[in-house]
């Protein structure tokens, strides 16, 4: 996970970032059918954009 992240963001490689998030997608299905079903989609979006803006700004200092 680390590489990817250092690659999602030093390289701004997108199939790292795809990558990442791909190992969160079952948490956040699964957690999605805790919400209301007309709202599932634009809270799945939300979510994804949120993890994108922190995979952008982890601090990488904290993986040494």
């Amino acid at each position: 996970m680390a590489e990817l992240l250092l690659k999602a963001q030093q390289d701004h490689d997108q199939e790292a970032t795809i990558q990442i998030l791909n190992c969160f997608t079952p948490k956040i299905k699964a957690s999605l059918q805790q919400v209301p079903a007309d709202q599932r989609e634009d809270l799945k979006q939300e979510l994804y954009v949120k993890m994108i803006e922190v995979i952008q700004n982890f601090d990488l200092s904290e993986l040494k």
